[in-house]
């Protein structure tokens, strides 16, 4: 029987997985970088051993280590959630040897589905659909560059996650992209051999979530949808897949099956496919790992597969048939990420100033701090996973948009605007989305409406608040811009409405309430909420997760010196966009350079973000190296 269980990962994760073990009367060891001692795995574990910060090699990829400190702390178990080690045979491998139970399944089931060849032969075998596809090394690769049917989707061969990956249109995209991708696969995942397959421009991406015990039972506990994705990673999923036909689900539940029994698999585990226009499904891969969605199938069925796989891991043989297994209503789960849609969605991290949860009733959260913390660019962007539940989809869909406009985040530049936007658009009402729809729909998902009149008559309802019962600074005239535009308006009470007057008209409101940063009022009968947060002379009103900056002209902020206004690129000088590892310098003092080369490649959050010359020129200094962090707005190069 398990004790304690060690868990090298971080962030919601690691506190689901410690809650679950809780659950079990299991003691939880967990392992942190030493920026994450204010996150909730901290709090909450039994036990937390802090890393000093470093590359992921030297802590939550660090196998050898990892085992030590089981030993050290008399851990019996491993549980390595999703990401870093959690689909490395070398750690089960290395837990088998060590007499440790690892939270997962069997070195050899890793070993087959973490190669995608080897996983596609398997499947291939098993008798199930397969997409035409090529690997090897580079030279290998580019070997048939002629002999491919475009356009190709090159992936690496030991990757997931939707790391590494890139869509080649013809033969000169590919021989340009390879080498790239290469070298990405190689740091990624250790290992530099890439993966192409014929790429289906206008399909849906559905899983089917499975678990299997030492006996060989396994059943499968439905699909999901995930085909809402930006940069081949997923942003919303639901469960189950809507206006899917029954015949296509119960053949992708009946091959989802097959590649476990082919396989003698154990764990928790899910099998993806592709479904194009005609309904013809493809074997994708298998993630043997808890999934980041599986939130919504433990939401319609009731079933919690942390615990189950606990349970399996400890010999318990499955208590569920497959015919007992619940379908109730609909999930949709919402990945809330620091980055910036209107910018490729680059990475966006720093210090959140504010955190406000939506209500516990309203939605489940999945989210590593409930604190304003710093988010640091050393890992991934997605801070928090809403989790909605309802009798039917619509229910869902506007439960979901009510609970994103609940979660606050103020201070970090994040998604949840365009992911309102996805939630309100036609395509995804009538559930017609595919794999491109975020790609083909990125102007109209990106677009804000106009909502300046709404954004005055908060800031000024605001303003009128923060003032009553203050007799002293009461004003009836006010001074402010939004959006550019110098504005005045006058405020009057008459019994508990007030009454705006705004560019000669008038807006009556009522039923206005302030609290923890949260305003509230009625007009046109219809109640409007938002997010308040003051800081000098500038009020952040925050509206359906969009942020308008209202500059204030009738007070005075507290001095401070003037600071630095420097842009990314000053004239002769280039600052870093944001806090970065230095992948790759491409040029030299004294180098000569033409408008369009690569100057650095920087990557953040496991982004990167290659930098180019804005003009011709000649380099005087360079003023970094390869491996090396730097802070946001650091000077990184300088023209002569």
């Amino acid at each position: 029987m398990m004790r304690k269980v060690l868990i090298p990962n971080r962030g919601e994760i690691a506190v689901r997985i410690i809650k679950a073990a809780h659950e079990l009367e299991l003691s939880t060891l967990v392992l942190l970088s030493e920026l994450e001692k204010d996150t909730l795995p901290a709090q909450l574990s039994d036990e937390v051993h802090f890393f000093k910060d470093g590359p992921f090699e030297d802590n939550y990829l660090n196998i050898p280590l990892i085992i030590e400190l089981a030993k050290q702390y008399d851990a019996d178990s491993i549980h390595p959630g999703y990401g870093f080690l959690s689909e490395s045979h070398l750690l089960a491998k290395a837990c088998l040897a060590n007499k440790l139970i690892f939270i997962g399944p069997s070195v050899i089931n890793l070993q087959q589905m973490g190669d995608k060849q080897v996983a596609r032969t398997i499947a291939r075998e098993a008798g199930i659909p397969l997409t035409q596809s090529w690997q090897g090394k580079l030279q290998t690769i580019l070997s048939e560059a002629d002999s491919l049917s475009y356009p190709v989707l090159v992936k690496a061969a030991m990757g997931g996650g939707g790391k590494g990956m890139q869509v080649c249109n013809s033969k000169d995209d590919l021989v340009l992209q390879l080498p790239i991708l290469s070298k990405q696969a190689q740091r990624y995942f250790g290992d530099d051999r890439l993966y192409v397959e014929q790429y289906i421009a206008k399909a849906r991406h559905i899983e089917v979530q499975v678990l299997a015990d030492h006996t060989g039972k396994t059943i499968h506990l439905y699909e999901r949808e995930c085909s809402i994705q930006r940069r081949f990673q997923k942003i919303i999923e639901e469960a189950p897949a809507h206006n899917l036909p029954d015949a296509i689900k119960q053949r992708l539940y009946a091959d989802a099956l097959k590649i476990c029994q082919t396989i003698g698999y154990k764990s928790a585990g899910t099998i993806e496919f592709l479904v194009d226009e005609k309904g013809q499904h493809y074997f994708l891969e298998m993630n043997t790992r808890i999934q980041v969605e599986h939130c919504v199938t433990e939401e319609v069925t009731g079933i919690d597969l942390v615990k189950w796989q606990f349970l399996i891991a400890n010999q318990k043989p499955l208590t569920l048939q497959q015919e007992d297994v619940p379908l109730l209503g609909h999930a949709i789960e919402l990945r809330i990420c620091a980055e910036d849609p209107n910018n490729n969605f680059q990475p966006k991290p720093g210090k959140i100033q504010a955190l406000l949860l939506p209500k516990s009733n309203e939605a489940r959260i999945e989210i590593g701090f409930l604190e304003a913390i710093e988010i640091h660019s050393q890992f991934d962007p997605m801070l928090a996973k809403i989790i909605v539940h309802a009798s039917n989809r619509d229910k869902a869909v506007e439960k979901a948009l009510k609970a994103n406009h609940q979660l606050i985040i103020q201070g970090l530049k994040t998604n949840a605007g365009f992911i309102n936007n996805i939630l309100k658009h036609k395509t995804f009402s009538k559930a017609a989305v595919d794999t491109r729809f975020c790609e083909n729909n990125l102007d109209e998902l990106t677009s804000n409406n106009d909502h300046s009149s709404l954004i005055a008559m908060a800031y000024l309802a605001y303003r009128h608040k923060k003032l009553q019962n203050r007799f002293w600074r009461q004003l009836q005239q006010f001074r402010f811009s939004l959006s550019a535009k110098e504005l005045s308006a006058s405020v009057s009470q008459h019994g508990e409405e007030i009454s705006i007057l705004l560019q000669n008209q008038t807006y009556d409101l009522n039923g206005i309430t302030l609290s923890n940063h949260t305003l509230e009022f009625t007009y046109k009968q219809q109640v409007h909420q938002f997010y308040c947060f003051e800081e000098d002379d500038k009020v952040e009103i925050i509206h359906q997760n969009n942020s308008n900056i209202v500059t204030v002209h009738d007070w005075l902020p507290p001095y401070k010196p003037a600071e630095n206004k420097e842009s990314t690129f000053n004239g002769n000088k280039y600052l870093a966009p944001i806090p970065s590892q230095v992948m790759k310098v491409n040029i030299e003092n004294g180098q000569k350079v033409k408008k369009g080369d690569l100057l650095l490649v920087l990557e953040a959050m496991k982004t990167e973000n290659h930098i180019k010359a804005w003009k011709d020129g000649t380099i005087k200094a360079v003023y970094i190296a390869a491996g090396q962090q730097v802070k946001l707005n650091q000077t990184l190069l300088k023209y002569q």
